[in-house]
């Protein structure tokens, strides 16, 4: 049985990956240890591991926030995501196989149907789907594990261009020019999708973050 502290690390994790916890928002003690029906001792254990990977910071006299990054931390952290995911395209467009061909079109598929509903919450997931089939499919380990490195940093900012007029519709149709050059064998093509992707996310947080303090 997977320990509570555990447990409440992966829900903390997913609830900042998907922006229902969003940079700046609060984590009260109290509040944590009535919602989740436990004590105190493993919501601080849980904040302890989560402030270590670098997804929470504490105040002095006011607890754990969900970590802001700088303006300039986010720029370099989303030049270095686009030029890894865009390795991860070129390397799956010349890798792919029918199963990892399928994995991809199926995440697309959610990200789709998230758009339909205008569930940002529900694209975000798929997102996280979309951009881990496409590591899966590079069938380059070392390049995986540098991604779900960096992805601890700059996943909590990743949904946040969502909430802009019609950026969701525009996503979507990055993600489906992507998968086509992925599944089409263009893997020079599918890295420069990929990378304007990244940094067209990664150009528009520093200004979203200003205007939401």
């Amino acid at each position: 049985m997977p320990r509570v502290a555990d447990q409440l690390i992966e829900t903390l994790k997913s609830e900042i990956y998907k922006g229902v916890l969003k940079p700046g928002d609060q984590l009260e003690e109290a509040r944590l240890a009535d919602r989740f029906g436990v004590s105190r001792t493993p919501i601080r254990e849980a904040v302890r591991s989560l402030v270590e990977l670098g997804l929470l910071e504490t105040r002095p006299r006011k607890g754990a926030f969900v970590r802001v990054a700088s303006a300039k931390e986010l720029i370099d952290l989303f030049e270095v995501a686009a030029e890894l995911e865009a390795l991860a395209c070129r390397l799956a467009a010349e890798r792919l196989t029918d199963d990892t061909s399928l994995e991809i079109q199926n995440s697309l598929r959610e990200c789709e149907e998230a758009v339909q509903v205008q569930d940002i919450s529900r694209y975000a997931s798929g997102n996280l789907q979309f951009h881990a089939s496409i590591r899966v499919a590079s069938a380059n380990l070392w390049l995986a594990a540098e991604l779900s490195e960096i992805e601890v940093r700059i996943n909590p900012y990743r949904s946040m261009p969502y909430k802009i007029h019609n950026r969701l519709a525009k996503s979507i149709q990055e993600h489906r020019e992507i998968k086509n050059a992925i599944l089409d064998g263009n893997a020079e093509k599918a890295a420069n999708l990929m990378r304007d992707h990244i940094m067209l996310q990664g150009q528009r947080l520093p200004l979203l973050l200003r205007n939401a303090n």
